[in-house]
């Protein structure tokens, strides 16, 4: 039995058959069609679609065009998303070596390669504030904001409070809510238009419909004030909202906790 990691190494371990794989991804063509449009050699691709139908990635269809198989499709679809992860993993590679991912919902953890495109804000010595202010200037020109606040922060409290959304939703820890139990900070009126629910989530993100702005824990568990992972793409944007709703959803309201 030829096992998945068999089927990807064949195709993986030749830019042939890479390039045969996503050109007839695009659409079904000719041989030659593929021949001409694939820049590798010519006896190459040959070989590649000779070697690839014989394993069942390609097909020639009746009309004489070549086309990928159910196999093909699969195989394809999985490397375009491993080249995302190594896109992503390049993009930002101190970044997640420092910083623990067990802390996302599972959703998140198998969906990283959306997030291909992203940069990392550090705050240096010189500009300590650096990440906070992105996070902040996030939430001041959203039309519709999301966030996550494992810490609270004066300056995300009123960026949040005042921003374009009537109806913000925010995510706070049982510490945080402890924390400013009781403390001088924004007063119930000013509040009173926050959606906000309870979680024990670890890390801190600010999602608009432009932007996502994600902090996670170092990896001995602390909360990092001293970078952000931002990220404007509109696949971002999904990640982001598919993450968000899952701890939104898996959350208390904060009246209902706070009665328990």
């Amino acid at each position: 039995m030829v096992g998945p990691t068999q089927r990807l190494e064949f195709v993986w371990n030749s830019r042939a058959r890479r390039t045969v794989l996503h050109t007839l991804a695009a659409s079904p063509r000719p041989r030659q069609d593929v021949v001409e449009a694939a820049p590798a050699s010519e006896s190459a691709i040959y070989d590649a679609l000779n070697r690839l139908q014989r394993r069942g990635y390609v097909y020639e269809r009746d009309d004489g065009d070549w086309a990928l198989t159910g196999t093909g499709w699969a195989v394809r679809d999985l490397l375009d998303e491993i080249q995302a992860v190594e896109g992503v993993l390049a993009d930002a590679e101190e970044y997640w070596r420092s910083h623990d991912v067990s802390a996302l919902p599972e959703c998140g953890r198998r969906r990283l390669n959306q997030l291909d495109g992203c940069e990392v804000v550090e705050s240096p010595d010189a500009d300590p504030f650096r990440a906070a202010r992105c996070v902040k200037q996030t939430i001041t020109d959203a039309a519709e904001a999301n966030v996550i606040a494992p810490v609270y922060d004066d300056r995300f409290a009123d960026a949040l409070i005042g921003c374009d959304d009537p109806t913000p939703r925010l995510l706070v820890t049982p510490e945080l809510l402890q924390e400013t139990e009781g403390a001088t900070g924004p007063s119930e009126e000013a509040t009173a238009h926050l959606d906000i629910r309870v979680t024990t989530a670890e890390f801190a993100m600010a999602l608009t419909d432009e932007q996502l702005c994600l902090s996670l824990p170092t990896l001995d568990g602390c909360y990092d004030p001293q970078s952000e992972l931002v990220v404007e793409t509109e696949a971002g944007i999904e990640w982001g909202k598919s993450v968000f709703e899952t701890v939104w959803t898996d959350a208390t309201p904060v009246d209902a906790f706070v009665e328990r």
